[in-house]
């Protein structure tokens, strides 16, 4: 499962951002590889099965302390 995520993560990172690098949009670039980057770590955390804490716990502290 591992060596799929890598290589379709591989693939799409030689195809989606070129276009954008070619038009000359270097912050949309940047966001999307940030972004990009930040999904690929979370799909290669699953495929290895390791544990990734949830985010819930935050946003209920969130929305209690606005209320």
């Amino acid at each position: 499962m591992v060596i799929y995520v890598v290589l379709i993560y591989a693939l799409i990172a030689v195809i989606d951002p070129y276009g954008l690098r070619k038009k000359g949009m270097k912050r949309d670039f940047l966001v999307c590889s940030v972004l990009y980057l930040i999904s690929f770590a979370l799909a290669f955390a699953l495929s290895m099965r390791w544990e990734i804490p949830s985010p819930s716990p935050l946003f209920v502290d969130w929305v209690k302390r606005l209320y």
